[in-house]
């Protein structure tokens, strides 16, 4: 008769790092179903800072929601972790704490979080079943710019590590010189700008991107017909058994007068396949869906031999005018307001699950089961 193994309590502590200031931090709706759903498998769920650990002892202040309430604690440094440290300007204060993290033999992460958009590029075009699906990506060097506008060609700018649309830019022909139709860097407010000449161009250009590191891009049309831009995210993520799902797919809008399709930027999201129907023909909608899939089946997989471990992703998706399908963004730390927002309470669900399956699954793999 086997003995049984008795683990330690800690064992079952699972640890979201998130950019706390105290008891203050974002995703708290998030975060509070993941408590609720980690308690009903033994799974104890907080949130702590990177910054906030002390190694020495190793134990860190955390939050957790209990009796209604977040509640403030002294915890064991957790044998599991799930980065939602998105990255961004706050993720250089926060990276070194991160990174020892990682490196503690005795932590486990969910998944490591993909870099910037410059870095993941890189990596996707080393696929070759992926690069079908890329558009042609490179570091913004402002004299090569010049040149592409020179030649009537339309380019967007966008930030390497930005997220939520802030600072892409449009950079078009028109009127009597060139229009720039983007979102602001730091307020991501929509804005237009008309030049008389390259040479002003330059000049705000300079500006606009000076100190942050910026990729240029082809503007691809992906509007519909009547001007306004869209994307279809899919979240995949890992269940109970380690293997890769998709958990829902959906279509952002935004504003006409935004080139992005970014929630944050005031935009709304609306089911796949009827957007598909009321926007392309039956061919060309069932073309479009076959092509995500293809693409969203590959990616994942792909990807994570490339970059190391991944868990969930947020896939965004373009499609253009003529139907030709483009992976626009890959996010390691997705969101998932746009399922709320469509009212699929199917992807919603699973959306908080997946996390808390995973986790379970990770710890019977490595405590040796329950």
């Amino acid at each position: 008769m086997k003995s049984k193994i008795t683990k330690p309590k800690e064992w079952y502590n699972l640890g979201i790092i998130a950019y706390c200031n105290g008891p203050t931090f974002t995703e708290k709706d998030y975060y509070r179903n993941l408590t609720l759903v980690g308690r009903k498998v033994g799974i104890r769920v907080f949130v702590f800072s990177p910054r906030q650990v002390d190694f020495d002892s190793r134990t860190t202040i955390g939050y957790e929601f209990k009796n209604g309430v977040w509640q403030t604690h002294t915890f064991p440094l957790p044998p599991l972790i799930y980065d939602r440290c998105f990255m961004g300007p706050a993720y250089r204060n926060y990276k070194p704490f991160i990174e020892k993290l990682q490196n503690d033999p005795k932590i486990m992460f969910m998944g490591r979080g993909l870099s910037g958009k410059w870095e993941v590029y890189k990596m996707l075009e080393c696929l070759p079943e992926i690069t079908k699906w890329l558009p042609d990506t490179k570091p913004l060097a402002i004299s090569e710019m010049m040149e592409r506008l020179k030649s009537n060609e339309t380019v967007v700018i966008k930030p390497m590590s930005g997220t939520h649309g802030y600072g892409v830019v449009r950079f078009a022909k028109g009127g009597n010189g060139y229009e720039a139709t983007g979102r602001a860097r730091r307020t991501n407010v929509p804005f237009r700008r008309s030049f008389k000449s390259l040479a002003q161009v330059r000049q705000f250009v300079t500006s606009f991107t000076a100190g942050l590191n910026f990729i240029i891009q082809p503007y691809l049309s992906l509007s519909t017909r009547n001007g306004v831009p869209f994307d279809v995210r899919v979240l995949v993520q890992k269940n109970g058994s380690g293997e890769w799902q998709t958990t829902g797919k959906a279509v952002r809008l935004g504003n006409k007068e935004s080139i992005t399709s970014n929630l944050h930027g005031g935009g709304h999201a609306a089911p796949l396949s009827s957007f598909l129907a009321a926007n392309f023909s039956s061919s060309q909608t069932a073309m479009i869906e076959t092509e995500i899939n293809a693409l969203v089946s590959v990616l994942p997989p792909a990807l994570e031999k490339h970059h190391g471990s991944l868990f969930e992703l947020g896939i965004d998706i373009g499609v253009d005018q003529q139907g030709r399908v483009w992976l626009i963004e890959v996010n390691s730390r997705p969101g998932r307001a746009v399922f709320r927002m469509i009212d699929d309470s199917t992807a919603r669900l699973r959306a908080v699950t997946q996390p808390i399956s995973y986790a379970n699954y990770l710890m019977k793999e490595r405590v040796g089961g329950y």
